[in-house]
């Protein structure tokens, strides 16, 4: 039972979380919310996760697998998360973190809808990956997997990822079109592929 009302709250986010980025949705939002639209998007979202997490914690197990008592895999799980980490904290640098918070939507009066023209993001991780930062997720995701709470909000967390990358690469392609196709023909989703040349 724990499994599915977590899966439930995972599923609460997924839409709520997809829906207020949708365009229609965003443009009557920040119709009142202006330029703090993406600000609060942030924090909303940050509320919600954590309402997510609080779920798990209150209906699944977070005790760890007899497996990982052994020093040698809880040392692997550990190092896969802090990859994780490092992968994050690399590809937030091809970002600007202050449009990605939306706090220099604040300081300038930009909206949202406004920055749709930036040029296609192809630095640092880029080159080797579509999506870097969930890459970072994943290891984070699966390297936590260590107890039934860690299992399942991997489980959870994956399928949100992917599904959502489904949808943000429509978003990505209507806006870049062929540049992004070709950009998908070249460089793998979310792993680098080892027998291709970077991307330049």
């Amino acid at each position: 039972m724990g499994i599915l009302i977590y899966a439930f709250a995972w599923f609460v986010f997924a839409i709520f979380h997809s829906l207020l980025a949708r365009p229609f949705v965003q443009a009557k939002l920040e119709s009142f919310l202006y330029s703090c639209y993406r600000l609060t998007y942030n924090v909303v979202a940050l509320l919600k996760i954590s309402v997510v997490f609080y779920v798990g914690q209150v209906w699944i197990s977070d005790a760890r697998f007899s497996a990982f008592d052994s020093n040698i895999l809880l040392t692997a799980a550990s190092s896969v998360r802090l990859l994780g980490l490092l992968v994050l904290l690399l590809a937030l640098r091809a970002y600007d973190l202050g449009r990605f918070s939306g706090i220099t939507q604040i300081i300038t009066g930009e909206l949202v809808s406004s920055l749709s023209n930036e040029p296609l993001q192809r630095r640092f991780l880029n080159r080797w990956v579509r999506h870097p930062l969930y890459t970072g997720a994943f290891l984070i995701l699966w390297g936590g997997a260590v107890s039934p709470l860690g299992f399942w909000t991997a489980v959870w967390g994956t399928i949100y990822i992917v599904i959502g990358t489904v949808y943000e690469e429509r978003t990505l392609t209507t806006i870049y079109g062929d540049d992004y196709r070709n950009y998908q023909q070249e460089v793998p989703k979310y792993f680098p592929a080892l027998n291709r040349k970077v991307a330049n």
